[in-house]
């Protein structure tokens, strides 16, 4: 087989899941004897080929007038145009219809389109390719990709995103096969219209391509019970709740590390509310906390489509803390790798890291459960859902064009 992955980012541009996701399935298929050919998009003009471990990769510059993906602030006036050309930029589904053309594959899985746009779908389909497409987040639905917005989760399209998601809404009939990172991001997304005509609806949790790491001993009673929180410091991730609940207890009972990045605004209103039993060290890499902490706290206010840093965690030998958001409800069994709290419940997390405190066996009885756990979310069982998937997706086109044929000589 000859799988073609679209994916926003691709190696070295690693910032989120989705691209971690499409290397992972791509390298999977390369070691199960298929020929995956990768298409992502680049900062440089032009389109640049190169093998990334064993992989053919078509870097493609963006057609837009921005690069999204870093950090530099924009005009106001000026993202508007970026998201409007992002909703169907016919100049990138002009550069993947070369690819298409040049490459031949039996099957396209889409990924993350930021910058592609939903204009590859027809692209795609014009060429009676499969085509499988996988939600990593809300971006079809929302330029802000999160369905958050003034502190609060959208339960609804406002009318703005319902315009901005018409032309995502429309192509996505082109789609044969969707697959949701939970069955929440599924779900969101088929109660919007989206993928009415897909045969095929799947839910393939994220893994890792890591092996699980043996537990590291939970802090003795005497000890304080040390928490973790690593990601972006952003108030949607309810980093800000986290650090004011730890007002809670004295050093002596309880810490936090810290370790990510966020606007120097907002780190210098976390540093100003935080209690001596918090540190904060950068961004650094995960290991080195996962190592050094008894509990991972995921405290978000928004929807998370999936939450890898659970994952990350597991994998390490850690339980998680978890507000009952969007797909972190499915990764996180309350009682057996850790505990869910409701954000909306002003003690919910004090509660449960207070239990904790009072009672450090529970992180004992947590940690063979996080350890089965992790042995799930291990990218083997990742690949091999995606490769039945992408096989199911040749097959049922091919029955559909030959039905369609055998109705075109009737």
């Amino acid at each position: 087989m000859k799988p073609l992955f679209i994916s926003a980012l691709y190696h070295p541009d690693m910032i989120g899941g989705a691209e971690k996701v499409a290397q992972i399935v791509a390298e999977g298929m390369r070691d199960a004897g298929h020929d995956p050919v990768v298409a992502t998009t680049s900062a440089q003009p032009g389109v640049r080929v190169d093998v990334v471990n064993g992989v053919k990769v078509y870097y493609i510059g963006l057609k837009n007038i921005y690069w999204p993906h870093d950090r530099k602030s924009r005009p106001a006036a000026v993202k508007p145009v970026w998201h409007i050309i992002d909703r169907h930029n016919p100049w990138m589904a002009h550069a993947i219809g070369s690819i298409l053309d040049r490459e031949r594959p039996d099957v396209v899985n889409t990924h993350s389109l930021t910058g592609f746009s939903c204009a590859v779908w027809p692209a795609i389909q014009r060429r009676r390719v499969p085509l499988v497409h996988t939600l990593h987040d809300y971006s079809l639905l929302c330029p802000k990709t999160s369905m958050f917005r003034n502190g609060a989760n959208c339960g609804t399209q406002c009318t703005a995103c319902k315009l901005y998601s018409v032309p995502s809404r429309y192509h996505s009939a082109c789609v044969d096969a969707v697959v949701g990172v939970s069955r929440h991001t599924l779900e969101r997304h088929l109660a919007q219209g989206f993928f009415r005509q897909s045969g095929i609806r799947r839910v393939i949790y994220n893994g890792l391509a890591e092996a699980p790491r043996p537990p590291v001993a939970p802090a003795r009673r005497e000890q304080p019970l040390r928490l973790g929180y690593v990601g972006q410091l952003i108030p949607s991730k309810g980093i800000a709740q986290l650090v004011r609940v730890m007002q809670a207890w004295p050093s002596s009972q309880c810490s936090l590390t810290v370790a990510g990045r966020g606007s120097a605004e907002f780190e210098q209103l976390l540093r100003r509310e935080a209690p001596a039993n918090v540190s904060f060290v950068g961004f650094v890499d995960p290991s080195d906390v996962y190592r050094e902490i008894d509990v991972l706290v995921v405290p978000s206010l928004w929807e998370e489509p999936f939450g890898m840093i659970v994952l990350e965690a597991y994998m390490h030998g850690v339980p998680v803390i978890a507000a009952r958001r969007g797909g972190l409800a499915e990764i996180v069994d309350q009682g057996r790798t850790g505990m869910l709290y409701e954000p909306a419940d002003a003690t919910g997390l004090q509660n449960a890291i207070t239990a904790l405190v009072r009672d450090r066996a529970l992180i004992s009885r947590f940690q063979p459960w996080v350890a089965e756990k992790a042995r799930y979310f291990v990218s083997e069982r990742m690949r091999s859902e995606y490769l039945n998937v992408l096989e199911r997706a040749r097959a049922r086109a091919g029955f559909d064009g030959a039905q369609r044929s055998a109705r075109s000589l009737q």
